[in-house]
């Protein structure tokens, strides 16, 4: 048993990284393929993200702080939990870890050890009492500096190298620590630079409403880059981050004209620098965003590829501005049935940015609309060499095996989704779907125990009644069949589906 204490600073992962170093896992000593996850974990070490940038990953993940315009959320966080916890066990055997004074936990070490236990076969437990035999993080050279910056008496000398270093940790998805420094950070300092990492950091966390004061906060600076800025970050909460009850699309469409107008009234050398310009193009992305929703598709392919000629322009060092103008035509050319156009422009994406496996995902999607599914299925194991703890791609496995009558492996690709996404009701019932398909139905009906249950929305109770019922027609179990469909009709008593269901099997017993 591994012991470890909770530690009490602004730093998150401590836990994590105490037993990362008992089994001498460090930004140092890593398999290659942990790099990137790792990084999460120590985004002040300038070696590893060296390497991770100069490895085969995706200009997102290799975009510095400066660069950055995509930022990282929870889904991308966890999959380098489960990464790094799977590597553990596999190699070290059964994991058993106790930690003391658990109640000083940060939220991303839970999150970690949750993801540990439910997907890494890791054996947690959380203990509130203290033990002084109990193991502590060992801090990188990077991190004690960083510290010593923290006292309230030598903050505000350091206030430059804590932001920048908050943005490393924006920039390597710990939004957490990022919140914690820029706390520490408005003791002694409110400026533009410390509302922007916040309204960031926060709305990385899904806390979108204290995102947005942040974006108030900093739109009020003098300086009218700041404004235009924050104004489309605001304008991007009420598009697509936002709680369903406070999006706008009208709101957004204010706040993104208004920051355009600001562009629009700097002078041309002001306009012609290459940061203007992306924070135009952006701007106008963002509205094309707007159209889209709208079912404006046509005018919002004009404004993309407007935005894509302008990118051209710039001497811009990375493409991942261009990349994700080009995402977005691929989908408004998807919208459109353009299906042709579509996938040329995933194809000229893919070559942009080889290493995304998201990209490789949809552009599955519009294989398999066009119904080529053994392209689709290809794209999708592009997508797995490059993440293989992407569940929705082992889903989508699922589905194109399975309309190419590989049932069998159809089975498998769902049953891998469903280990990767617990929570997901849907994965266990393609399984079951796959395995009814592939005629291994006692394999099916192993699944089946107690799998109709009230937290079913009432879709997921139609299909798994009707699929258990299938199951035990098909072994000449009519009266068990009809107990599943009984059981879904109690959860929601007006299915039609189960109605119509119920009567066939009463049909079927007279």
């Amino acid at each position: 048993m591994i012991c470890v204490k909770a530690p009490v600073h602004p730093l998150s992962f401590g836990v994590i990284k105490t037993v990362l170093q008992h089994f001498n896992l460090t930004p140092n000593e890593h398999p290659n393929d942990l790099s990137l996850s790792l990084r999460l974990l120590y985004p002040l070490d300038t070696k590893l993200a060296g390497k991770v940038r100069a490895g085969t990953t995706s200009l997102t993940d290799a975009a510095t702080s400066n660069e950055q315009i995509r930022f990282f959320q929870h889904q991308r966080a966890r999959r380098s939990y489960i990464k790094i916890a799977k590597y553990i066990r596999e190699n070290f055997g059964p994991i058993d870890i106790q930690v003391a004074d658990a109640g000083a936990l940060d939220r991303p070490s839970r999150e970690f050890l949750d993801a540990a236990v439910r997907l890494g076969g890791w054996s947690v437990q959380l203990r509130f009492d203290s033990d002084a035999n109990a193991s502590g993080p060992r801090f990188m050279p990077e991190e004690q500096a960083l510290l010593a910056m923290l006292p309230a008496s030598s903050r505000k000398d350091h206030a430059g190298h804590i932001v920048s270093a908050a943005f490393d940790y924006v920039n390597s998805g710990d939004a957490w620590t990022a919140l914690n420094l820029g706390h520490l950070l408005q003791d002694v300092e409110q400026s533009p630079r410390v509302w922007n990492l916040m309204a960031i950091a926060h709305a990385m966390v899904d806390e979108t409403v204290q995102a947005e004061y942040y974006y108030d906060r900093w739109s009020t600076s003098e300086d009218p880059l700041d404004a235009i800025r924050a104004l489309y970050g605001k304008a991007m909460l009420y598009a697509r981050h936002h709680p369903d009850g406070l999006r706008s699309l009208d709101r957004s469409e204010e706040l993104l004209n208004e920051a355009y107008a600001l562009v629009q009234q700097l002078d041309a050398q002001q306009r012609s620098d290459d940061r203007v310009v992306f924070d135009e193009v952006f701007n106008r992305n963002g509205y094309a965003l707007i159209l889209f929703r709208r079912g404006q598709v046509d005018e919002a392919i004009r404004l993309l590829r407007w935005g894509i000629k302008r990118l051209t322009q710039t001497g811009e060092k990375v493409a991942i501005h261009r990349s994700v103008l080009i995402y977005n035509l691929a989908q408004c050319y998807k919208q459109t049935g353009n299906l042709t156009a579509a996938i040329a422009t995933y194809t000229e994406l893919l070559d942009v940015d080889p290493y995304m496996p998201e990209y490789h995902l949809e552009a599955a999607k519009c294989h398999a609309s066009a119904g080529n599914f053994g392209a689709a299925l290809s794209a999708c194991r592009e997508a797995v060499d490059l993440d293989d703890n992407l569940a929705s791609a082992w889903g989508m496995i699922g589905v194109y095996e399975g309309e190419l009558d590989s049932h069998g492996a159809a089975a498998e690709a769902h049953a891998r989704a469903a280990a990767l996404d617990p929570g997901s009701y849907t994965h266990i019932t393609n399984v079951v779907y796959s395995l009814i398909l592939a005629e291994r139905l006692d394999e099916a009906r192993d699944h089946t125990a107690g799998w109709i249950h009230s937290a079913l929305l009432k879709e997921d109770a139609e299909r798994r009644a009707s699929l258990g019922a299938e199951i035990s027609v098909r072994q000449g179990r009519c009266a068990e069949a009809l107990e599943q469909v009984e059981a879904g009709l109690a959860l929601f008593p007006d299915s039609q589906v189960l109605i119509a269901n119920r009567k066939a099997l009463s049909d079927m017993q007279v």
